[in-house]
C-alpha cells in the first residue's frame, strides 16, 4: 500500500471519494482488501469519524466471501434463501454478499467450477448498472465492484460510462474498477476515474538473475555484422523475463517486466547513445501490448522493435514510441 491508497477509506468515510475509481497494481488479494474497506467505509452507518466500525450490520456483510460468484439483488433478496447457495464456498448469499454492494467477476463455465468464462459479461454489467439506478435497499449508498475490470467484454465500458457521466438522483454511488495495470482499461473509463496506483505487484517484477544475464549479454553486444543473430538473442530473453503473460493479449504484466529489465540494462551501459536507445525501447515494450492486441507474435514484436531503436543508423535522441510510428495516434 502506500500512503494515497490508505488516505481513500478515510475519504470514502468523510463523503469526499470520487464516483469511479480505479484501483491498479499490487496484488489481487491488495486491490480486493482495499475494495472491501472502501465499501465498509462508503456503507457503513456509524458517523464519518468512526467509519468503518466493522460492528454494524452493513460493515460484517461487506466482508470478504467468494469473490468468484456475482451476485445480484435479485440473489441477496431471494424470498427463499435457502436454494441460494455459493456453488463454490456453500455459504448462502446472505452470509457473506450485501444487497447495495455489488461484485462483477467472471462466472465460472458451465459444469466447470474451476474454469473461469474469458470476459465479464455484458448482462452482468448491464444488471448492476439497473440495480444502482434505483434507490439503495439497505444503506445510504450503493458501491459497484469489478473485481478484473481488464475482462470487462468489449460492450461493458460503454454500459458504465453512461452511469459514470450521467448519474441518476443524489444517492452516492461509487464504481471500483480493480486491474492489474490501469493501462489495461479504455482511455474513456481512465479519463472518467481517479486512479491509485498500488505498486508493482509479484507477477510484475522482473526476475533478477534473468535481469543480470540480459544486462550481460547486452554489454557483448557485437557490430553490425552479427546484429540480426544478437537481436534474435535479445529476444529470447526478453522474452524468457515476460514469460507467458506475452501470449495473453489482454495482459500486460509480462510487457512490463520486459520493459523494467530493459531500463534496468539501459543503466547498466556506458555510451549515452546506446542507454538512451534502450531506455525508448523499453518505453516500446510499455505500449506493445497494443501490437499484441493485432494478434502479431511476441517475438516478432520485441524483434522489430530492438531492430529499429538498437540498430546503429539511429537517431540517439529519439524517444518517441515506435509503436505510435506503426500504429498511428493512439
Amino acid at each position: 500500500m502506500n500512503r494515497i491508497a490508505d488516505e481513500l477509506p478515510r475519504l470514502a468515510a468523510e463523503g469526499r471519494l470520487y464516483p469511479s475509481v480505479i484501483i491498479s497494481g499490487g496484488t489481487a488479494d491488495d486491490r480486493l482488501d482495499l475494495a472491501f474497506g472502501i465499501g465498509r467505509a462508503l456503507l457503513c452507518e456509524k458517523e464519518p469519524v468512526v467509519r468503518p466500525c466493522g460492528e454494524c450490520g452493513h460493515c460484517r456483510r461487506i466482508a470478504r466471501g467468494c469473490c468468484l460468484t456475482p451476485v445480484t439483488r435479485a440473489d441477496a433478496v431471494s424470498q427463499d434463501p435457502a436454494k441460494r447457495k455459493c456453488r463454490h464456498c456453500g455459504k448462502n448469499y446472505l452470509e457473506h454478499v450485501h444487497p447495495d454492494f455489488i461484485v462483477l467477476s467472471r462466472q465460472p463455465k458451465p459444469n466447470q467450477l474451476r474454469a473461469l468464462e474469458p470476459v465479464i459479461r455484458k448482462e452482468r454489467v448491464r444488471e448492476a448498472v439497473h440495480a444502482v439506478q434505483m434507490s439503495p435497499y439497505e444503506a445510504r449508498g450503493q458501491v459497484v465492484v469489478v473485481t478484473e475490470a481488464q475482462t470487462l467484454h468489449h460492450e461493458a465500458p460503454d454500459i458504465l460510462l453512461k452511469t459514470l457521466e450521467e448519474p441518476v438522483g443524489t444517492t452516492p454511488r461509487h464504481f471500483l474498477l480493480l486491474a492489474a495495470s490501469a493501462q489495461e482499461l479504455l482511455p474513456t473509463l481512465r479519463s472518467r476515474s481517479l486512479t491509485v496506483y498500488l505498486g508493482a505487484g509479484d507477477g510484475d517484477v522482473a526476475d533478477d538473475k534473468k535481469t543480470a544475464q540480459l544486462v550481460a549479454y547486452w554489454r557483448k553486444r557485437p557490430g553490425e555484422d552479427a546484429f540480426a543473430l544478437w537481436v534474435a538473442g535479445l529476444a529470447d530473453r526478453l522474452l524468457d523475463i515476460g514469460g507467458k503473460d506475452l501470449d495473453d493479449v489482454r495482459a500486460r504484466r509480462g510487457w512490463n517486466r520486459a520493459a523494467r529489465a530493459a531500463a534496468e540494462a539501459a543503466g547498466a551501459l556506458d555510451d549515452r547513445g546506446d542507454r538512451a536507445a534502450a531506455l525508448a525501447l523499453a518505453t516500446d515494450l510499455l505500449d506493445a501490448h497494443r501490437l499484441r492486441e493485432r494478434y502479431i507474435q511476441p517475438r516478432r514484436i520485441i524483434e522489430g522493435l530492438a531492430a529499429r531503436r538498437l540498430g546503429r543508423q539511429r537517431p540517439e535522441t529519439a524517444f518517441e514510441s515506435s509503436v505510435n510510428v506503426l500504429m498511428g495516434p493512439p
